[in-house]
């Protein structure tokens, strides 16, 4: 019977603390949903000519900064999905006569390189510790 209690303890201990982190992550949403609002107001003034020559911007009170990346100057993340890949292995061993591992892995990279140019703004806070 003390295996039973024991059992119903964790139960609901793992039902409270389930709770807990589903509250958070529901915060969590909307300050992210807040924060891209913010970052929305942010771009349009970033893009006023004013703001051209800025590529970064200091907090005083915290000591750390926005890192301001402008459309065309970075990439993205990126990742293949299966199909993806298979495709661009075809091609490549198709289109060449000597198939190397590092060949194979230059030319899905160039493959891919210009659809991974960035063309929105993106904000990065970078925090000294």
């Amino acid at each position: 019977m003390e295996e039973l209690n024991n059992l119903k303890r964790c139960v609901k201990e793992y039902r409270d603390v389930d709770n807990q982190i589903r509250a958070l992550n529901k915060q969590v949403y909307e300050k992210r949903e807040t924060r891209k609002i913010v970052e929305m107001e942010m771009v349009e003034l970033v893009k006023l000519p004013f703001f051209s020559g800025v590529d970064r911007l200091k907090i005083d009170d915290d000591g750390s900064y926005i890192q301001i990346h402008r459309p065309e100057t970075y990439s993205k993340a990126w990742s293949l999905s299966k199909k993806e890949l298979e495709e661009l292995h075809r091609a490549y061993f198709a289109s060449t006569k000597n198939p190397t591992a590092e060949g194979c892995t230059t030319y899905v990279i160039e493959n891919r390189k210009t659809s991974l140019v960035a063309r929105e703004f993106d904000f990065n806070r970078v925090v000294k510790e």
